[in-house]
């Protein structure tokens, strides 16, 4: 039985993904109830949009895909 590995990038990206996904839906939510964000709130709404903007990107030019990755899979426990 080969046992399974994962490609930890992939894990810290689906993670950070996660986060900022929630924070964007609370701030949509504080907005939609007629709240204005802080303006700490919207710089970090825009540090988010952009993370998931730059995945995107990486995503689309398959940029994790390739051979030369310095880090090793790790196993699954």
């Amino acid at each position: 039985m080969t046992v399974p590995t994962v490609d930890t990038r992939k894990v810290w990206l689906d993670e950070t993904t996660l986060k900022v996904t929630k924070a964007l839906m609370k701030f949509t939510e504080k907005e939609l109830k007629g709240d204005s964000l802080t303006r700490a709130e919207l710089n970090y709404s825009k540090l988010c949009t952009a993370y998931l903007y730059l995945l995107r990107v990486v995503e689309k030019h398959e940029l994790l895909n390739e051979e030369d990755n310095p880090f090793q899979p790790e196993t699954l426990h």
